[in-house]
This record gives structure tokens, C-alpha cells and sequence, in this order.
């Protein structure tokens, strides 16, 4: 008993000595001294300048810790002289008893002026993979033995508990300089603070920092807010009341600042794959979307389901921020409400919409659309269209349209005296390698479609696309009282574009359509065509330019209408006028009455109307127009060059007269031939003066003749009169002899 006494004396005497000889340690051990050897260790395991410019402090009890600062690690030869690492304060505690219990206590991490350079040279050399390489061969012998004790079924013990009173990073700053790609960016002032960290507690987060970027120029302010909570296992991690703000400055994009809010409440579950978003909002340049999304498969083939909408978007405003400029349209209220919603599912290799609801002004899409593939595409569609007035999204009418005057065709810039070549203008900027891999399906319907105050109802238009070669056929739709059915292709596949276009219309009510033009030729404003048209149209063409692809254009086009009745348009009126005008100047007189009066109720019934045309090397050419009614027949025949906008036509008018009698009226009778020529905007018609005269200098020689017949026959029968009363004279003269001789003979 005495030598167990005696023994523990001497251990208690040793352990007195140790813990006296820890504390000693504790209060005399100074880290600084050992600078020089950190340093070498550092920079023979990295092959660089390795720097501690400040103290190192260690505490032990009751918190095991280390503070450092003023650290630096310089850049790789042969790039800049930023250094590639520094920071100015590192602070790491640790409460040690409670490690002996798996309970991880810390005190406030925190690490100040962090600084960081990442460098791509002009050869696409980086200043960090030398690092890697080496770090990785160090580290290659250490992960054999958790491999093996991950063999064996052994499991690092999990943390019983977590206490850290939070985490500050202050003033950190990352630098991303790629000069292969002529690409640098900047992140600084990068500050992330935390309350306190507990398993299944909410930490408060805030995060700022300042994103520079220069190509595209972009200036960015970066702000987030959250409340992060996870457990033991950290399987569950929930970002309440998330929310991130963006105020960026990009002049080339943008020349206001962008303002952008993102809101959510992001809830993970690491064991089942699954993230949810909801009420999950964002917000920028007066848009805000809304969505509600799961996503599944969320370590390995992530999976997007749910709904998202939008709030009502005014487009108008929309664009003047966006500095897009919109065309002048007839009404204000144009693009000013736009919205849509879907469900949405979507993976890395699909996007399917469903139930879209699509809201712009007063109409409204709804259907589906999938993208099966977005490597090819692959997209499949149908879709459905509310009643939409498409004259809303027009140009505003001009003041002489408004008047009932049709305003001038604009003209192409290649028509005006070949101002511009084809050289000079635009091409037509076709996706060409997206349509040659485009696999499109789709099929849209529309109630009505207003067009120049023209409804266009029942519109079907199934359109296919399949390498390089897109298809609508058939594009059904009634107008004008009437069916029309066409087709229409785009071929992409070779070097030039191919286009085609085929059109079959029947029983169409063309007046709306053409009343305008009549109105404009003849000068009236209340003239107007009735009567039931049918139309063939074929025509393909190829190119790249608007130009080329008129001069390119080959095909044949045909109009008919059987009973067909013009309004306030009078053939005879017209002609009596140009036949009065044109007497009137080679002083032949004509009464005012015989010119007449315009009457608007007047109609000019036709029993046919027909025309067909050739279009080749940018004309269109025409050589059967016929107009038959019972007292005028007009026939025509001309060229349209829709390559310059203009046109050179002769038209034949002949008039029936009721009488025949005067010279105006045996003129009136003859075939009146009308030019009409020039540019569009500027058409003149002409009368054929020539024919005119012809016509007159014939009819006046005619008269002549008839007269001087008249003349000779009158003076023929005047000397068969005067023959006739001579012989009766002579008889007479006879008898009376006769009578005198008889006389003396009895």
C-alpha cells in the first residue's frame, strides 16, 4: 500500500512537471521563428515565392487556433506580376474539449483581402495546373488508406453537433484574365458575412460583391440574402427567403442600368435527388415571371417540372428599354399587354410546354410545344389563335389614305434608276444551319386574322421541316367570301435558297382588295367592283437577296370572274371625253351636252373577265386581259417589272354608241388605245393620239368621199331631169307639128 502511495506520487510529481512544462511551452512557443521554414517547405513543394509578411498567432486552450497574415504566393513565370494568391487575415478557432465529443464548436472564421489572379496566356497556358499536378502527386499515397478503410466498410465519424458564431470574409477579390480570348474579368469587393451556424437552425447570409467584365463591357453590383439551414448529414439544405439583386451597367447591350430580382425559397433534399423552387420570382425592366419548379435527378440527369407566368408585360415600354426601336403602329394600345403561362418540363436534352396560355392585347394562343431534341432541334407543335387584328400592329394610315386616296408604292432602292446594286443591298438573313438540322412538325389555327380591315377566318397552317427543307402545305383559310388553299416551300440545302409558292382560290370577293386601285385609275373615289373570282398561282424562285429573288422568279399566274359589275365607273363617259377633248384641238366643235355627266350610280355589267401572265426574268406579262360586257369590251396586254416597280400596259377600250351620226359619235365607235406606264407611285396614261387621228383622218376622208358621191349623184339626177323634161319638151314639139302637118293635110 505504502509503494502504491509512493507511486502515485511520483506520477502526480510527473504530471505536475509536464503540465508546467505544456504551459511553459504554450507561453513561450513563438511560430514567427519558424517563418523561414514554412517558407521553404512552401516553396520547394510549389516552385514559388512564398511570402508571410505579418505574424502567425497560435492559441491552444480552451480554443486551438491560428491567425496569419499578410500571406502571399506569387504568380507562375511568365505572367503578370500580380501575385497569384495573397490575403491579409486569417482566423480560425476552435473550441478543443468538445472535439473529444464529435461536437465541432468555432468561433468566428475570418479571412480578409483575399486575393486571387487566374491567367491564361496567349498560348492557352494557365498559372494554376502546375499547382494541381503537383498537389495531386503529393496526395496520390495518402488516398490509399481511406480507400482501403472505405473497402473495409469503415465510415468517417459524422459531426454529433456544429456551433460556429459565424463567418466573415471581407474585401476578397478574384481576377479572371484569358489573353487567348481577349476576355478579363474582375471580382471585387466580395463580402460574405453569417450569423450563426447550427445544425437545423437558419443562418442569416449576406453576400455583396462587384463583377467587372469586357467583353461585353459590364459593371455589376451583386447582392444576396438568405436564410440557410441544413442537417447533421447536410442531406437537407433549405435557402429560405432567398433573394438576389442585380444592378448592372452594360452601355453595349444596354444604356440604362439593369436592375434585376430574383426571389425563392429553395429547399434540397441530397438523399432523394430533389430541389424545390417555390414562389420563386424574378423581376427586371418592368417584367416579373413567377414559377413554381421541382427538380428531380438532381446529382445525376436533373429534371425540371412546373408552372411558370409572368405578369402582364407592356412590350412598348419593354422595347424603349431595350433601345429597340418599334415602327409606328395604328394604335397606341398596341403591345401594351402581353402575358403567358405553361407548365414547363425540361432536361438537358428536351423542353416540353404544355397548356400555354398566350395573351397579347385582346387575343390569345394556347396549345403546346415540345422540343424533343435541342441538339437537331426536334420540335413539335399545335397551336390555336383567338380573333387577332392585325391592322392594330400595322402603320397608321396616311392623311390622303384616310381620305380615300391610295398612297404611293414605296419603291426599292434597286428600282429608283439603279441607285443600289445587289452588291449594296441586304441579304436575306436565313438560320441556314439551324434550318438544314431543323426537325419541325407543327400544326396552327387561327379564328381570324383582320388584314387591311379584310378578315381572314379559319386559318390552318401545318408546317414540316426536315433537312433544309421547310414546308407549309397546306396553309387553308377563307377571305374575301372566298376559300383559298396554298402551299409554300424553303430549300436550304445547296448554297442558294429555293422558294415556291402555289395557290388555288376560289369564289373570291376581290373588290376590297381591289376598289382602292380602281379608285386610284379612275380618279373616283366611290368605285367598286363586284362579282366572284378565281385564282391559280405557281411560282418558285431562288436567291438571297429581295432583288434576286424577283429577277429569279418563274411561274404563271391566272384571274377569272364571270358576271362581274363595276360601280360608278362609266367606259362611255370617259371616252366621249378623251373623243371631245381631242376634237376640240383640231377645232372641230362638239356641244358640252354630248360630253355628258359622270352619274356614281352608274354600273358597267361584265359577263367575263380573264387574265393570265408569265413571270420570268422579273417581269410579269400579260397579253389576254379581256373585260366583255354588252357595250364596252376592253382587252389589254403589258409587262410589270417587279424588279423596278413599274409597268408599261396598253389597254383597247371599245364603246358601243347608241348613235353613229356626228363625227364624235362615229369616233366615240372606234377602239380607243390607252398606255399606262412608269413607276408605280407615279403611273401616267397616255392616249394614243396617233390612232386617234387615224381614226378621224379616216372617218373625215370617208365623209369627204360619201359627200362628193352625194354631190356627183345629186348632179346626176339633176341632168336626168333636165333630159327627161327636154325629151318631153321635144315630144311635146313633135306632136304639135304632127298635129299642124295632119291639120293640112285634111
Amino acid at each position: 500500500m505504502k509503494k502504491l502511495k509512493l507511486v502515485l506520487k511520483i506520477l502526480s510529481v510527473v504530471v505536475a512537471i509536464l503540465l508546467l512544462a505544456l504551459v511553459a511551452l504554450v507561453f513561450t512557443f513563438d511560430p514567427n521563428n519558424y517563418k523561414d521554414t514554412i517558407t521553404a517547405q512552401v516553396e520547394k513543394q510549389t516552385g514559388r515565392e512564398f511570402e508571410i509578411g505579418g505574424d502567425i498567432s497560435l492559441s491552444f486552450f480552451p480554443w486551438i487556433g491560428v491567425k496569419v497574415e499578410e500571406v502571399m504566393l506569387a504568380n507562375a513565370e511568365g505572367f503578370s506580376e500580380e501575385p497569384f494568391a495573397r490575403m491579409s487575415q486569417l482566423d480560425v478557432k476552435v473550441m478543443l474539449l468538445p472535439l473529444l465529443k464529435k461536437e465541432l464548436q468555432v468561433d468566428k472564421v475570418r479571412l480578409h483581402g483575399l486575393f486571387a489572379s487566374l491567367e491564361v496566356d496567349k498560348d492557352g497556358n494557365n498559372n494554376w495546373s502546375d499547382l494541381a499536378s503537383k498537389e495531386a502527386s503529393a496526395k496520390q499515397p495518402e488516398m490509399q488508406a481511406p480507400a482501403q478503410a472505405a473497402e473495409a466498410g469503415e465510415q468517417p465519424p459524422a459531426i454529433a453537433a456544429l456551433a460556429i458564431n459565424g463567418v466573415e470574409l471581407v474585401g476578397a477579390t478574384v481576377i479572371w484574365s484569358d489573353a487567348q480570348n481577349n476576355v478579363h474579368s474582375r471580382l471585387s469587393d466580395f463580402d460574405l458575412t453569417t450569423g450563426a451556424v447550427r445544425f437545423n437552425e437558419p443562418v442569416d447570409i449576406q453576400l455583396s460583391t462587384n463583377v467587372k467584365h469586357n467583353e461585353p463591357e459590364l459593371d455589376a453590383q451583386v447582392n444576396l440574402t438568405t436564410g440557410l439551414t441544413f442537417n447533421e448529414a447536410f442531406s437537407n439544405i433549405l435557402l429560405a427567403a432567398l433573394r438576389l439583386e442585380v444592378s448592372a451597367n452594360a452601355p453595349d447591350l444596354l444604356k440604362e442600368t439593369l436592375e434585376l430580382v430574383l426571389q425563392s425559397d429553395i429547399n434540397i433534399d441530397i438523399d432523394q435527388q430533389v430541389a424545390t423552387l417555390s414562389n420563386t420570382q424574378v423581376s427586371t425592366l418592368g417584367a416579373t415571371l413567377h414559377a413554381q419548379l421541382d427538380v428531380n435527378s438532381l446529382l445525376s440527369e436533373p429534371v425540371i417540372n412546373g408552372v411558370v407566368h409572368t405578369d402582364s408585360i407592356n412590350l412598348r415600354e419593354l422595347m424603349s428599354r431595350l433601345e429597340i426601336a418599334l415602327p409606328p403602329m395604328a394604335q397606341e394600345s398596341s403591345l401594351t399587354g402581353f402575358a403567358v403561362a405553361s407548365r414547363v418540363k425540361a432536361d438537358a436534352q428536351r423542353v416540353e410546354l404544355d397548356d400555354i396560355k398566350l395573351n397579347l392585347d385582346e387575343s390569345e394562343m394556347t396549345g403546346w410545344l415540345h422540343v424533343l431534341d435541342m441538339t437537331q432541334p426536334m420540335v413539335r407543335y399545335k397551336l390555336h389563335m383567338s380573333p387577332i387584328n392585325a391592322d392594330a400592329y400595322m402603320a397608321p394610315p396616311s392623311a390622303e389614305a384616310t381620305e380615300g386616296e391610295v398612297p404611293a408604292v414605296p419603291v426599292d432602292d434597286t428600282a429608283a434608276g439603279g441607285a443600289a446594286t445587289a452588291e449594296q443591298e441586304p441579304e436575306i438573313e436565313l438560320p441556314i444551319e439551324l434550318l438544314r438540322k431543323l426537325d419541325l412538325q407543327g400544326e396552327l389555327t387561327m379564328a381570324s386574322v383582320t388584314v387591311n380591315q379584310i378578315p381572314v377566318t379559319d386559318i390552318l397552317m401545318k408546317t414540316q421541316a426536315k433537312a433544309g427543307v421547310v414546308r407549309i402545305d397546306p396553309l387553308e383559310l377563307k377571305a374575301l367570301e372566298g376559300n383559298a388553299t396554298s402551299s409554300v416551300m424553303l430549300n436550304v440545302k445547296g448554297e442558294i435558297p429555293d422558294y415556291s409558292i402555289g395557290m388555288k382560290a376560289s369564289d373570291l370577293q376581290p373588290g376590297p382588295v381591289l376598289d382602292p386601285m380602281l379608285a386610284a385609275i379612275f380618279g373616283q373615289k366611290d368605285v367598286s367592283m363586284d362579282g366572284a373570282a378565281n385564282v391559280l398561282v405557281n411560282i418558285k424562285t431562288q436567291g438571297t437577296r429581295v432583288s434576286v429573288l424577283k429577277q429569279a422568279a418563274k411561274g404563271n399566274l391566272q384571274f377569272d370572274m364571270a358576271k362581274t359589275v363595276l360601280h360608278g365607273v362609266d367606259f362611255e363617259y370617259y371616252v366621249r371625253n378623251v373623243v371631245a377633248d381631242y376634237l376640240t384641238t383640231k377645232s372641230i366643235a362638239v356641244p358640252a351636252e354630248w360630253r355628258g355627266n359622270l352619274d356614281p350610280e352608274t354600273k358597267t355589267a361584265f359577263n367575263r373577265v380573264h387574265a393570265s401572265a408569265v413571270v420570268a426574268n422579273g417581269d410579269i406579262t400579260n397579253k389576254d386581259l379581256i373585260l366583255d360586257s354588252s357595250r364596252v369590251k376592253v382587252k389589254g396586254e403589258g409587262v410589270v417589272n417587279i424588279v423596278r416597280n413599274d409597268m408599261d400596259y396598253k389597254a383597247l377600250v371599245d364603246v358601243e354608241p347608241a348613235r353613229r351620226d356626228t363625227t364624235a359619235e362615229k369616233l366615240l365607235d372606234q377602239p380607243l388605245s390607252i398606255r399606262i406606264h412608269g413607276p408605280f407611285e407615279q403611273l401616267a396614261y397616255d392616249v394614243d393620239r396617233n390612232q386617234l387621228k387615224k381614226a378621224l383622218g379616216d372617218m373625215l376622208e370617208a365623209e369627204a368621199r360619201e359627200r362628193i358621191n352625194k354631190e356627183i349623184e345629186e348632179e346626176k339626177e339633176k341632168l336626168r331631169q333636165k333630159v327627161k323634161e327636154e325629151e318631153e319638151q321635144y315630144k311635146e314639139e313633135l306632136k304639135d307639128k304632127l298635129k299642124d302637118k295632119l291639120k293640112g293635110l285634111f
